[in-house]
Parts: structure tokens; C-alpha cells; sequence
């Protein structure tokens, strides 16, 4: 919510305005590390690194100077206890992040280094009372020395903590690593995870041999700052196998890895005096802050007008406003930037034969973005064939229907017919997009290839033609609630003569959406290092029929600044189960809401959940360690949105994020209660009693890894601030099947 975290004015003593981007510079793909037998073994240092894309005038000089983010610098591992890279072309350090690429089966060795600085304490205080509402967490003392860790989102891992056998982590968020040169941490009874003061950590992830192909991505995951990590900088992608795995041209081969371009988003907030303006308000500027004030303690989607004047052109950034008068900040004579890939305004040519395909990945902080390929002379949006949502590469039938079609893109994705014949050979029906959205964490593969306003894949005429690559701005929620996401072009797109597809209408897919959940897929064969164990107590697995609900919300509607999730039991008729409620409450690392044990021979086990947004603004709903598909009750069992899934269809589309549709409140009485008293947000009871409307986004999710993990909205503004909670799978008690 745009409002609910601004503090005020920021006072400046001097004023500089930033430099326009100058001529378009070329697209540079990630810098990648592969994996050599089996194994990607690196050094990653999180620290502070000028941002070489962006540049402003330095005061009383004709130097330019670049504000500071956070970056990870990453190097092959040369010797065990190792904590820095060596200067060299074998070191690599983009702000636009750095691809790790492995294959199914490797493991991944990562020694992680601590060297970030330590922020304001009196901006973080504010986080110490996310998980003890009613008194302060003590855990908030330790924020302001910039603990961070490793996630490596999307992957389906184990969330493996140290043990005798093996003293390095797996993909588990329950540590928090400090950089001895900030000061020790305090010990404290409500740390997020195990302290760690020493500088490095080292983690192993072992790659399952059925793990999708596809994209996926890596930042810090510490409960109360991890959007202030994310928004300087701190991420970077993943890649799985490669686009062949799952996607081939007509004419035979699987699509050439020389053409997929991988496409990171990222964005910044850049002041009139050079300052980056984040979440919590750390000052990462190398020039002074007048008076000693330090910066607003969000990212502001208010920062610039959502969309352009008349004449105004946006390449790769929005110019901030004054919002004063309405009670805002002063941003003028400030930016907004857009890059791509670490590049601002980049331009990208499209012109090899079958043409590319893009892997587009949101992994900024809180920002959304509506994306389409416009082209320049017919101002039509070029469509685009979906090819992998959130590193599982899609799978609709043959057949399905086109009310299916378009529920399987939820309210991601503007679903509309490919015009051609399908391919022979094809698995699955192709899915052509217009526009899609994109919130924060969210993956998407998308073929692209010049298209006539039709939709037919045509060769472009002699001379090329050209495109830009945009997002289009979007408001996530009700008019005055939600975030007006700002309209930025991102990118110059030329397509060649030789964009030529010789007569190709689509790209052959064969999509993991549907190999994952059939025999030998991850979501279907035992789990191959769970053995028998007892159960916890109150951990049991759900009744047949039964299912899970999750509210999100705030934990009092008086105060915004403290989101939570509530929980039901709901039995096969409905109703809810007596003693299974939890009210809407902030997340606490000491209490799962949800325990449940795999399925009978350590197989994985399959829930249904019911997600139920109460508030008036859209939330973002992500889990750790899996994949889910959207159902609807009504489903024919031949369609992949069936409640019990057809191991012969599919899932049709798989994801690990998905937008919530916001709460209605019933009538003007209603809404003036919930919008003037309850911060936009209605409470469980109104939505029980049908005061507020909101039908729940149901979803299939299979649990197929043990370890403690997490469930959250992935505006992590709204995590951070407690829209999070923790959930456990544990072995069966009974026999193993391997």
C-alpha cells in the first residue's frame, strides 16, 4: 500500500539533477557460472559496489559519479576457507545479476561472505515489533548490522539445516550471517534463525535428478530486511538444464541455447542529491545527506506519475515528482530506473532464424510490471507464445478448452488464441499472450518473434522493423489502495531480415508441467532421502476432502503497519473445523501454522489451500521449496485445472507465486468502513458474513521436500513487516519404498 510506510519530507542542501541515459547501449546477458561435473562450487560475496548504468554530476566538479547498491561478487572456489575473489576477468560483479547455471543432478557449493555495511538503527527499529505485536522483539536490535543468508527461490530443494553429517546448509532461511567488522550481535530468545558472527557460511544444494528445467532465482531471505537487500541490488537468477529440454523448432533440434536471452529486472530509486531511496532507510550515497536526516523508509510507487505527460518519453527511467500537495514527498530533480539486465534502455536485436526466447525475471523488491512488445509503426502489442511460467515449462493439452485456457493464466497472463496450426509433434496446445503481469519473484519464458497485428509469424519487411519493450503501469488494488506502478519503456527491439522462421507457427513444446507430475516426476516419485521417522505431535496430515485456508490480512485493521495471515481447517463439506482457526497474527519462527508428514512410502503428498485476500490491494502469495497449479471445483477431470489431478494431463501451468484478486466490500456503507477505519482491509468475520467479498484462489500443492520452511506475500514490504509463516514436512512413519 503506497501510503502506509511514508514518513515525511526529505530536506537536501544542495541539488543535482541526474544525467539522461545517452545513447542506447547494447543487451549483455547475465555474466554466467556453469557447473563442471556435476558441480558449481563458488565464492559469493554480498558488499557495496557503485552502479555503473546509472551516473549524476558530482557537486563543484565535472566528475560523474554513480549512486551505491549491493552486489554479489562471485568467483570459482579456489580453497576451502576462501572469503574473497580475486580482481580478474574470473570475477564477476554486476548490479543486473549473475547467473548461476546448472544441470539436474549437480550440487551446488556456495561459501557465503558477509561484507555489507550496517544501517540505522533508528530506521529498523521500527521491524522490532513484527513477530511480538503487543512488546518489542528483541531480535530487532541485531537488524541495523545487516545479517544476511542464501535462498535460492523456486528450486524444489530440500530445506536442509547443519547436522553431524554434514555441517553445511541446504536452502534453509533459519540463519542469519553478520559481518564481524559491523559488531557482534546481541544474543536473543527471538533471533530469526542461528547466529552466525564469523563472516562466511557455507551451503550445499543438491540438485534433484527430476527437477524442472527452467528459471529460477537466489537473494537473502532475513525476516525484516530483506527487502532493503533486494532493493539495493542483492539477487540474481538460476537456470536449469537448458530451453531444449522442453521446447524444439519445426524444422528439428531442440531450441539453440544461443538464442535464449535472459532479462533481469531490477529497479531503482535515485534522488535529486544522489541518494538511493529503499526500504528502511539505509543511506547508500557517496555524497552527504543535509542535516543528518536519512531517506523515507520505502520505495515509493508515487516516486514518479504512473503514466507519462504528453511528449514525455521514458527510457528506462520515470523523472520523480513533487507530491507535496498531496501530502507526499519532494521527489524532483530525482529517478526512477528500469534496467534490463543492468542496463538502462538497452536495445536488443532480434534477427537469427526461429527467434528467441526471452526468460524474463521480476526480481526486484516490490515493484510489478505489465509487460508487452509494441510495435513502433502499428502500435499493436506483438503476441508472444508462453513457454515456461516460474521455471516449469508449460503444458496445456490438445483440446483444451479456451475458458481454460484463459483461467490457467489467472490474472497473470492476457491468454488469446495462437493463430496456425499446431505443429506436428507437439505435446501440447501453444498459448500466445498479449500481456502479462509480473510481480515481485515471478518468472516468465516467452517465445518472441516478429508477428503482424493479426498475430501470424511473418518475416519482417526489408529494412527490419522495430518494437519496444515495456511495461505498460498497473495499480495492484482498488483506486486510492493499491500501488500505481509507473509506465517505463525498458528496452529498443530491432527485428531483422533474417528473423525467418520458415513457416513455423509455434514453438514444439513437451512442458515439465506435465513430466513433474507424472511417474518419475519430482512431484510423484518417494522422496529419495526421507527415511521413517515418528511424527510431532499436533503434526498430522489432512483428512481426504479436507483442505487448508489462509487469510491475508492485517493483525489489527487500526494499524498498517503490522500484516499478518490467519488459517482455517475446512472439512469436505465446507465447514469450518472446530479449534483449527488462527486469527490474523504476525509471523513467529517459533510456531508453524502447518505441519504435515509425506505421504505413505515417503511419497510426496498433495493439499489443496484456499487463499483468501482480505485486503483491498492485491497480495502476492509464494511458498518455499514446491510448485502449485490452480484449480476450480467445477473442472471436467480432462481439464489440468481438475481438482484431483490426471497424472495424463498435467498441470497445465505450474507456479510458485500467483496474484490475489482483492476484497469487494458489499456496499457504500461497507466500503467507507473499510477504506476510513480498517486501512483498506476488511477482518475475517466480514468476509464470513459476506460483508466483504473475495472468492478464494484455490490451489494443488505438493509437498515433495522435508525441512522447515516458509509461506509468504512476496511484496516484501508486506513479508518483512510479517505477512509470513512457517510450515514443516516431516518423514512418514511408516516404511520407506526405496
Amino acid at each position: 500500500m503506497n501510503k502506509h510506510f511514508l514518513t515525511g519530507v526529505v530536506a537536501y542542501g544542495f541539488f543535482l539533477s541526474l544525467c539522461s541515459p545517452g545513447a542506447a547501449a547494447p543487451f549483455r546477458d547475465p555474466p554466467v557460472f556453469r557447473s563442471v561435473n556435476g558441480v558449481l562450487d563458488i565464492v559469493m560475496v554480498a558488499r557495496t559496489k557503485p552502479v555503473e548504468a546509472i551516473s549524476f554530476p558530482a557537486p563543484n566538479s565535472n566528475e560523474r559519479i554513480h549512486p551505491t547498491g549491493w552486489v554479489y561478487e562471485i568467483c570459482y572456489r579456489l580453497f576451502d576457507e576462501q572469503k574473497l575473489c580475486p580482481p580478474g576477468s574470473l570475477t564477476s560483479s554486476e548490479f543486473g545479476g549473475i547467473r548461476l547455471a546448472l544441470d539436474k543432478g549437480d550440487l551446488l557449493k556456495v561459501r557465503l561472505v558477509n561484507k555489507l555495511p550496517a544501517q540505522n538503527p533508528a530506521k529498523v527499529s521500527h521491524f522490532w515489533n513484527m513477530s511480538l505485536p503487543k512488546t518489542p522483539d528483541p531480535a530487532g536490535v541485531n537488524l541495523p548490522l545487516t545479517p544476511t543468508n542464501l535462498h535460492t527461490h523456486g528450486l524444489v530443494v530440500q530445506a536442509r539445516a547443519p547436522s553431524r553429517a554434514n555441517p553445511t546448509w541446504g536452502d534453509d532461511i533459519y540463519v542469519d550471517l553478520f559481518n564481524p567488522e559491523n559488531g557482534r550481535p546481541i544474543p536473543q530468545p527471538h533471533q530469526h534463525g542461528i547466529v552466525v558472527d564469523v563472516g562466511a557460511l557455507d551451503y550445499e544444494i543438491a540438485i534433484p535428478r527430476n527437477e524442472p528445467s527452467g528459471a529460477d532465482w537466489f537473494h537473502p531471505h532475513v525476516h525484516g530486511i530483506t527487502a532493503d537487500s533486494l532493493s539495493s541490488g542483492l539477487a540474481g537468477i538460476i537456470s536449469i538444464g537448458r530451453a531444449s529440454d522442453y521446447a524444439s523448432l519445426g524444422w528439428g533440434g531442440g531450441f539453440p541455447e544461443s538464442q535464449v536471452r535472459h532479462i533481469t529486472l531490477k529497479d531503482m530509486q535515485v534522488l535529486a542529491g544522489g541518494a538511493i531511496q529503499f526500504q528502511q532507510g539505509t543511506v547508500m550515497t557517496t555524497l552527504p545527506v543535509s542535516n543528518g536526516e536519512v531517506l523515507d523508509d520505502q520505495q515509493d510507487p508515487e516516486f514518479c506519475t504512473q503514466q507519462p505527460g504528453a511528449g514525455e518519453v521514458r527510457p528506462g527511467f520515470c523523472p520523480g515528482t513533487n507530491n507535496t500537495s498531496s501530502g507526499g514527498n519532494n521527489y524532483a530533480g530525482g529517478r526512477w530506473y528500469f534496467p534490463v539486465s543492468g542496463t538502462v534502455y538497452p536495445t536488443i536485436g532480434v534477427d537469427k532464424p526461429g527467434g528467441e526466447i526471452w526468460s524474463i525475471s521480476n526480481i526486484g523488491a516490490s515493484a510489478t510490471y505489465k509487460l508487452q512488445l509494441k510495435d513502433n509503426q502499428g502500435g499493436y502489442p506483438i503476441l508472444m507464445q508462453l513457454i515456461s511460467v516460474d521455471g516449469v515449462s508449460v503444458h496445456v493439452p490438445k483440446g483444451t478448452a479456451a475458458g481454460d485456457k484463459i483461467a490457467l493464466g489467472n490474472s497473470r497472463f492476457t491468454i488469446v488464441p495462437c493463430p496456425g496450426v499446431t505443429p506436428d509433434g507437439a505435446g501440447s496446445d501453444p498459448t500466445c499472450v498479449k500481456d502479462f503481469v509480473m510481480m515481485p519473484g515471478s518468472r516468465a519464458q516467452v517465445w518472441v518473434t516478429y508477428r503482424d497485428k493479426d498475430g501470424n509469424v511473418v518475416a519482417p519487411p526489408q529494412g527490419g522493423k522495430t518494437a519496444t519493450f515495456q511495461t505498460v503501469g498497473i495499480t495492484t488494488g482498488a483506486p486510492g489502495v493499491g500501488d500505481p506502478w509507473p509506465a517505463v519503456d525498458l528496452a529498443s527491439v530491432s527485428f531483422g531480415p533474417r528473423d525467418t522462421t520458415n513457416g513455423l507457427v509455434s514453438l514444439i513444446l513437451n512442458g515439465d508441467a506435465l513430466a513433474a507430475n507424472a511417474p518419475k516426476g519430482i512431484f510423484v516419485e518417494p522422496v529419495p532421502y526421507a527415511k521413517p521417522a515418528p511424527v510431532p505431535p499436533n503434526c498430522a496430515a489432512l483428512p481426504e476432502g479436507y483442505r487448508r485456508r489462509i487469510f491475508f490480512g492485517l493483525v489489527d485493521t487500526s494499524n498498517s503497519n503490522i500484516f499478518g495471515l490467519g488459517y482455517d481447517v475446512v472439512d469436505d463439506k465446507g465447514v469450518v473445523v472446530p479449534e483449527s482457526s488462527l486469527p490474523v497474527t504476525a509471523f513467529d519462527l517459533h510456531t508453524p501454522f502447518v505441519c504435515l508428514p509425506l505421504g505413505e512410502g515417503q511419497k510426496p503428498v498433495r493439499e489443496t489451500w484456499e487463499l483468501v485476500n482480505l485486503a483491498t490491494e492485491n497480495h502476492n502469495f509464494h511458498i518455499h521449496q514446491t510448485k502449485f497449479r490452480a484449480v476450480q471445483a467445477t473442472a471436467d477431470a480432462s481439464s489440468p485445472l481438475a481438482p484431483k489431478l490426471n497424472p495424463t494431463v498435467g498441470a497445465g501451468v505450474m507456479e510458485d507465486n500467483v496474484p490475489l484478486a482483492i476484497a469487494v466490500p458489499k456496499d457504500a456503507t461497507i466500503a467507507q468502513q473499510v477504506m476510513n477505519n480498517q486501512n483498506g482491509y476488511c477482518t475475517i468475520a466480514q468476509w464470513r458474513n459476506g460483508d466483504c467479498r473475495m472468492t478464494p484462489q484455490v490451489v494443488d500443492i505438493p509437498f515433495a521436500e522435508l525441512g522447515e520452511f516458509v509461506y509468504h506475500c512476496h511484496i516484501l514490504e508486506h513479508e518483512d513487516s510479517g505477512m509470513m509463516a512457517k510450515i514443516q514436512v516431516v518423514p512418514a512413519p511408516g516404511k520407506s519404498s526405496h
